[in-house]
Parts: C-alpha cells; sequence; structure tokens
C-alpha cells in the first residue's frame, strides 16, 4: 500500500486521483446507512424484517349476487394492512454497551501531576466534556460501525482579546439520507497500520453554489480544497498539532447485528400478536332461532326470543345466545415471545435492565451484583480494545494541542508525562457494605478521622467551620459535667 507521502508525490497534477485514491473504506460494502436507519425504527434491511410484512388480502363476496353454486359471487379483493411491530431494543442494546464503557466516574492520572497535567486534565473534563464526547462516539461507532472525532483550533473573541480554544466535533452520518454522498470520511495507513492521513469530504456553501469539499490532515501538513467548475482548488497549511488530530474507530458490524434474526422473529411475532388481538378482542354474538335483537343504540339491551309449546311433550321450545370468544391459550405464545427476547439479550451480552425485571431482585451484595452483570462487564473489556486506543489518542492529541498551540510554557510539563485515563463501573455501589468491610479489616476500630467524615457529609457546607463547631459542642458537654471527660 502507498503513503500518503507517495499518493501526494505521484499526484501532485491530479488532486482529484488523490481524492479518490484516498476515498476508500476500510471494510467493504459497508451498509452505514441501513445500520443507522434501523437503529432509527426502521426495519427494512432483511427479508424477514417486520417492515416488509406483506399487507393481508381479503376477499370480498356480493351481498346479492351468487355463483353457480348458490354461493355469494366474489367480486373484489383488498389490502388490509398488518400490525408492524417496531422495539427500541437496538438502541437500548447499544446504550447499555456505551453506558458500561464510558458511564462510570472518570479517572486521569499521570507520572507527575504538575501543573501542566492538573491545566490538561481540566481541559480535558470541564471544557471539552470529553466523558460526554466519548459515551456519544461509542454510540455512533457500535451503529454505525465507524466514526472520527477531529479536534481543531478556533478563534474567539474574550474580553475584548482573540484566544485559541480548542474543539471537537464527532463526525457520523447526516439525518438526511440524501446527504449521504456529500458526506463522507475515511482513514489511510500505511504498511505499518498506522493511520497516515485522513480524508473528510462535504459540501458546502461556496458563493451560493453548493461546492464539493475535502480536507486532508497528515501529520505535517493540512489540505483543504474545493472543487470549482471541475477543477480542485487547494489551499496547505501546516498542521500545528504536530499529529493528525482525528481519532478514528469502527467495528465490523453493528452492537446488535449477531441476533438481527432474533430481533426479527421477535417484532414479527408481536405484530402477529396484535393482530390477532385485534380480530379477536370484541366478542361475537351467537343466537340460535329467531330473536328480536337490539340495535346498536340502545340503552339496556335484551334479546327477546318467541317461546312455543312442544304438542307431543308440551315442552316449551324457544331460541338462545352466547358469546363466541377465543378459547385458544397464548401460553406457547408469551413462552415464545419471552425465550426470544431473552435470546436477544443474551446472545447480545446485554442485561435486561427494564423495571419489572429488576422490582424484585431485591437488596443483593455488591459481589453478587457484579456477577449477574458479568457477560455485560466481559463485553465491555473486549470493546475496550477498540476504544481503549481512543481514549489515548484522545490524550495524545490534546496534549499535543497543548504543547504546540494553546500553551507552549506547558511543554516540558507534558513532555514524556504518561496520563492514563479510567473508567469506573456504572454499578451502584453499597456504601454499607464497604464500611462494613473496612471496618472488619481495622479490627473494629476507627479507620477515618473526625475531619474527613465531616468533610464527606452533605450536609457540610465548609468543613474548618463544621469541626470548630464540634468543638465547641465537645467544650460544652465537658464544662456540663464539670470537667470529667
Amino acid at each position: 500500500m502507498s503513503s500518503i507521502k507517495e499518493i501526494l508525490e505521484q499526484n501532485q497534477d491530479n488532486f482529484g486521483k488523490v481524492v479518490s485514491t484516498l476515498s476508500v473504506d476500510t471494510i467493504e460494502n459497508r451498509c452505514q446507512r441501513e445500520y443507522l436507519d434501523e437503529y432509527n425504527g426502521k426495519r427494512t434491511r432483511r427479508p424477514d424484517s417486520v417492515g416488509l410484512r406483506p399487507p393481508k388480502k381479503v376477499n370480498i363476496y356480493s351481498e346479492t349476487l351468487k355463483d353457480d353454486k348458490g354461493d355469494p359471487l366474489l367480486i373484489d379483493t383488498k389490502d388490509v394492512p398488518v400490525a408492524k411491530i417496531v422495539t427500541n431494543l437496538p438502541k437500548k442494546i447499544v446504550r447499555t454497551s456505551a453506558a458500561f464503557l464510558f458511564g462510570g466516574k472518570m479517572t486521569m492520572s499521570a507520572d507527575d501531576t504538575n501543573d501542566g497535567f492538573n491545566d490538561l486534565k481540566k481541559l480535558f473534563v470541564t471544557r471539552l466534556k470529553m466523558q460526554s464526547i466519548l459515551k456519544k462516539f461509542a454510540r455512533v461507532v457500535l451503529s454505525e460501525t465507524k466514526s472520527a472525532i477531529v479536534f481543531f483550533p478556533a478563534t474567539t473573541i474574550k474580553n475584548g482579546k482573540k484566544v485559541v480554544e480548542l474543539k471537537v466535533k464527532i463526525l457520523h452520518l447526516p439525518k438526511d439520507s440524501n446527504n449521504d454522498e456529500s458526506y463522507e470520511f475515511y482513514p489511510h495507513f500505511d504498511d505499518d497500520d498506522d493511520m497516515d492521513a485522513f480524508i473528510y469530504k462535504y459540501k458546502a456553501d461556496v458563493n451560493g453554489v453548493n461546492t464539493q469539499c475535502a480536507k486532508i490532515w497528515t501529520s505535517d501538513q493540512i489540505i483543504s480544497a474545493k472543487q470549482i467548475n471541475g477543477i480542485w482548488e487547494m489551499a496547505i497549511d501546516k498542521n500545528l498539532f504536530g499529529l493528525i488530530p482525528v481519532v478514528y474507530a469502527e467495528v465490523d458490524v453493528p452492537e446488535w447485528e449477531n441476533e438481527a434474526n432474533v430481533l426479527d422473529y421477535l417484532e414479527k411475532r408481536l405484530s402477529r400478536l396484535s393482530d390477532t388481538n385485534d380480530y379477536f378482542a370484541e366478542p361475537i354474538l351467537k343466537s340460535y332461532g329467531e330473536a328480536d335483537l337490539p340495535s346498536k343504540q340502545t340503552v339496556g339491551k335484551e334479546l327477546t326470543f318467541p317461546i312455543t309449546i312442544d304438542e307431543e311433550t308440551g315442552k316449551e321450545i324457544h331460541g338462545d345466545a352466547d358469546y363466541l370468544v377465543w378459547q385458544q391459550s397464548i401460553e406457547s405464545v408469551k413462552e415464545e415471545l419471552s425465550q426470544l427476547r431473552n435470546e436477544l439479550f443474551s446472545g447480545t451480552s446485554t442485561p435486561d435492565l427494564s423495571f419489572d425485571n429488576l422490582k424484585g431482585i431485591g437488596n443483593v451484595s455488591g459481589v453478587s451484583r457484579k456477577f449477574m452483570m458479568m457477560d455485560a462487564i466481559i463485553k465491555a473489556s473486549e470493546n475496550m480494545e477498540v476504544f481503549g486506543p481512543v481514549v489515548q489518542r484522545c490524550v495524545s492529541v490534546i496534549r499535543a494541542a497543548m504543547m504546540n498551540i494553546l500553551d507552549i510554557k506547558y511543554k516540558n510539563d507534558l513532555t514524556d508525562n504518561d496520563i492514563e485515563i479510567t473508567f469506573g463501573s456504572i454499578l451502584p455501589e453499597d456504601l454499607t457494605e464497604e464500611l462494613d468491610n473496612l471496618s472488619l479489616a481495622c479490627g473494629g476500630k476507627p479507620f477515618n478521622s473526625q475531619r474527613t467524615i465531616v468533610s464527606r457529609s452533605p450536609y457540610t457546607k465548609d468543613t474548618e467551620e463544621e469541626m470548630k463547631a464540634i468543638e465547641k459542642e465537645n467544650l460544652l458537654n465537658r464544662e456540663s459535667l464539670g470537667g470529667i471527660v
């Protein structure tokens, strides 16, 4: 595979060839728009998808005309719409996976927690809100199968002065499918599988004309281009980051793909059950013999049957009526729906955290909770094989921005300063259980100072003032006891 340097050198006079060479997806025939549409509720991607359920054909018979056999004459057919129940399970699966990846408490640590690290931490956590960015990025990748985070400097005015700030943008498919072809992005890798270029194609308004544009990042330059009357016009700027300020990630298929057939069966079964319920929901009145039936508008309805006397037996003879109701057991249907739902969650390693499923769980221990979620924890660990490098790459890009663009005074503080980011568990912690374990480990002795306990109290506004108040109360108590401690 040619490197980006070779591609640019070989096509110096043909930028269109550069664009076409770089615009090659890493996965052939990636169905990115179809994945996103299914994630958002469209069900037409597979032949068994519920959105492709055909309408039901209903025969229409004449009320007056008869056929050769004396039966009502078939005069027409009509299509009756059928139910197409679409669940929210793809979104639920993706949302849960992203939460297990980046939903826990984010912690940043470094070899040297100097001023440069503290400023980078403030930028990463507070100003860029990278935890939210990473969660959204994970949802896009797990639903569309690829995405990219682009960092770029932007000049703003603060207190009447120009200030350079770092901005961040997530690349993903637009909501309007008509714009798919004008919104593309592709990485380019060298022979060592390192990304040596990234291209982003889009359309923008140039002098009132919707124009095809492209931006290519390499480690040392940024090429901005627009196609005017079929000719590419380029502008080349130095890449101040010193590295490609793009974080790219991809997966082979969306998060629910391996259980997509189960999703289809579940939604089709729900739809057929809905059709059946609609058909049989209202009971039908059966009458035997002549009856005087009330109209639909009659209040306090009653049925009147004529009574006759059997001449031989003297027994009264009259008609009767009862309701025709659906007597079929639906236990097998309920069991099928339960098994399909269970397989969908189990097959995607997603815990079913619905209210109905959790309301009877009781107060289980922290270890038990983790065992119950072990499948999801294992999947999150596997997904970190994709998203772990993403986190570290974000740190590298932001560090490069601080060292080379935002504030070069921290260059020495950040160079060769290993920075690590970890994310805690989203599972709720049992504080009582943890404190009991600490107390047991300390042999029942106190393991925190009073100041630490006071500072952690949600009712403490000022730790120092609170400690003074406690000392004052203790002094008054000693004096009331005559100085006896």
